[in-house]
């Protein structure tokens, strides 16, 4: 067994790391497994699109950052299986391309950050391993001579993160897996450099958040104390709070989540907290909640400006998780409108055959696809359907006015002065008759057993 440290502040947690062969063994069949067809299921979606496509021959520049790579193997205890890890999904995709001759990886880069020497050293022996054809000295040697697009760096996340400055990595996608969170500072450092506008398309986020360990706690680590009153902490609690400071960027946090409130609870709220800090920078912020063992939970969040990639990888997260796969509560967009029309019916004034207006499209079109209906005029589908933003911007202030849309009350990273709004449910729900999406349950491995038997016999 060997073990990982990782400083915040003057604070340095130690958490032990067990190794089988070259894998790491974490935690489960429905924690890192699922965790790890998720991320390899998504790294070929997101790179087809973002390299242009079969259309353009995948040639605009493209990067997977795995900002803690591991060894790029996990080994699952529960079945005795060893799989592919998040680096060895996006090692796959660059050095073997879904075994298809004619789809062209030249211009995906792939960097691989790992600070712990002995992982790093296990990465170095897969990687021969498994692609043999990758060269691993050139790949850990000088940026300015590596031309296998591949890169391996022993370094913290920090200096890492100065590293990559210098390589010209195109449409990126990073991906923050410590074994229970990420410095906020570290967040913004990277979207700082990458996300220059206004929810600008071409950076996302995937980022790992052992959400239990808070109020469970582990090993030295303690749980986060349930009171706000400082004079009562234990002085491990005082350093499990500071890396919260670490963790959400402020002390802002603690008065929605030191308290006695059941841990479900408090739970679901530093999730809120987080993603409302992730608003910051990102349109869409998707946390996937997994349950490892019994009253363990961690997310997987999803950062993107894109919408659609969002929705299929939800979709996809529900359909291994026995998840319902959201479709508007089941209502035909025929009849949706139908009351809508009647209870708007000077909308629809002038309008012949079977145009519909653009206030009915751009809430159809939220209501479908943009995850934790968050919206606003600059929405890339918005533009696709009305190419005047003015129009946009005046069919979203009716819905406002009409109360199926409300101000989402949030800064973003520039200052730029736009209102952002979050579908209300409330008149969705009594005038369209259309449910909210259900919230997202992590899947026991005891369910997810009967589920896999469900769906081989498609029960």
């Amino acid at each position: 067994m060997i073990e990982k440290f990782y400083k915040v502040k003057s604070v340095v947690f130690v958490t032990p790391l067990e190794f089988v062969g070259d894998a790491i063994s974490l935690s489960g069949l429905t924690g890192t497994k699922l965790k790890c067809d998720v991320v390899g299921r998504y790294y070929p979606f997101w790179w087809k699109i973002t390299s242009g496509g079969k259309a353009l021959k995948y040639q605009k520049p493209t990067a997977i950052v795995e900002l803690n790579a591991a060894t790029s193997e996990d080994y699952i205890k529960e079945t005795g299986e060893t799989v592919l890890g998040s680096a060895g999904h996006a090692l796959e995709l660059k050095v073997n391309h879904f075994n298809d001759p004619t789809i062209d990886t030249t211009n995906l880069k792939v960097v691989l950050i790992e600070n712990n020497p002995d992982c790093y050293n296990l990465l170095k022996k897969v990687i021969k391993r498994r692609w043999p054809s990758v060269s691993v000295d050139e790949a850990e040697g000088p940026l300015e001579s590596n031309f296998t697009n591949i890169y391996l760096l022993n370094q913290n996340l920090d200096a890492a993160i100065a590293t990559i400055e210098n390589i010209d990595l195109g449409n990126a996608i990073y991906y923050f897996d410590p074994l229970r969170s990420v410095e906020w500072k570290a967040i913004e450092s990277v979207a700082r450099k990458r996300i220059k506008s206004f929810c600008q398309t071409g950076t996302e986020f995937m980022i790992f958040l052992f959400t239990s360990d808070w109020f469970l706690g582990r090993d030295e680590f303690a749980p986060l104390p349930m009171t706000l009153d400082e004079t009562k902490w234990s002085y491990d609690e005082k350093e499990t709070v500071t890396e919260a400071d670490a963790l959400f960027g402020d002390q802002e946090w603690r008065r929605f989540i030191l308290n006695s409130n059941p841990i479900q609870t408090r739970q679901k709220v530093l999730v809120e907290q987080y993603k409302m800090r992730l608003y910051k920078w990102f349109r869409y912020v998707l946390p996937m909640p997994f349950t490892p063992k019994k009253d363990q939970l961690f997310h997987l969040i999803l950062c993107s400006n894109y919408e659609a990639g969002v929705k299929v990888t939800k979709d996809f997260y529900d359909s291994i998780t026995g998840n319902p796969v959201y479709l508007p509560g089941r209502v035909h967009s025929n009849r949706a409108y139908t009351n809508f029309q009647t209870a708007h019916p000077e909308i629809i004034k002038g309008l012949k055959g079977n145009r519909r207006p653009l206030e009915w499209r751009i809430l159809w079109k939220t209501i479908k696809y943009h995850e934790g209906g968050i919206c606003d005029y600059l929405c890339k589908d918005f533009e696709d359907m009305e190419r005047d933003e003015s129009k946009v911007k005046s069919s979203m202030e009716w819905l406002h006015k009409n109360k199926y849309i409300e101000l989402l009350k949030i800064k973003n990273a520039w200052n730029y002065a736009i209102d952002r709004y979050r579908l209300n449910w409330e008149t969705i729900k009594e005038v369209l008759a259309i449910d909210p999406p259900p919230e997202l349950k992590p899947i026991s491995p005891e369910e997810f057993t009967k589920f896999q038997w469900r769906k081989l016999f498609d029960i």
